[in-house]
């Protein structure tokens, strides 16, 4: 099964207060086909990932209230299987391990770009569903 048809299956969150990049985010993600749901803050986004948990949540760092890290953390708990992305707009040496420590699958620095996204999303699906086979993810 190629990256994209995988893709098209899944479920995806996105939590941002940045109103451009959280439409933009969902916007290519609608593009490949997924169920998108987007929230402007951790509050906001905690009851719907409770309710119907998604297969991947990709989260600001710097969110306003509960920030992205600790609602990833709080997520995953429950939900080892869902790809959990952290993006952050402050370099910070210690955010990716960091993040790991907290049971989060990649962070990335903003700007980052499509390519970045997808790249994350490749490794993390691959490992998941094809067990790290590359030869079964042809695009």
């Amino acid at each position: 099964m190629t990256f994209y048809k995988r893709l098209s299956e899944l479920k995806v969150c996105i939590v941002e207060n940045d109103e451009l990049l959280r439409d933009s985010m969902a916007l290519f993600f609608r593009t490949k086909g997924c169920k998108v749901r987007a929230f402007g803050s951790a509050e906001e986004a905690s009851p719907a990932l409770e309710e119907r948990p998604p297969d991947i949540v990709i989260s600001d760092h710097g969110l306003p209230g509960l920030d992205g890290m600790t609602l990833l953390s709080r997520f995953g708990a429950g939900h080892p299987d869902a790809v959990k992305i952290l993006i952050g707009a402050h370099p910070n040496p210690h955010l990716a391990e960091d993040a790991k420590r907290a049971g989060i699958d990649e962070a990335l620095l903003k700007p980052f770009s499509v390519e970045e996204i997808e790249r994350a999303l490749e490794r993390q699906l691959r490992d998941r569903f094809e067990g790290g086979k590359t030869a079964a993810w042809n695009r």
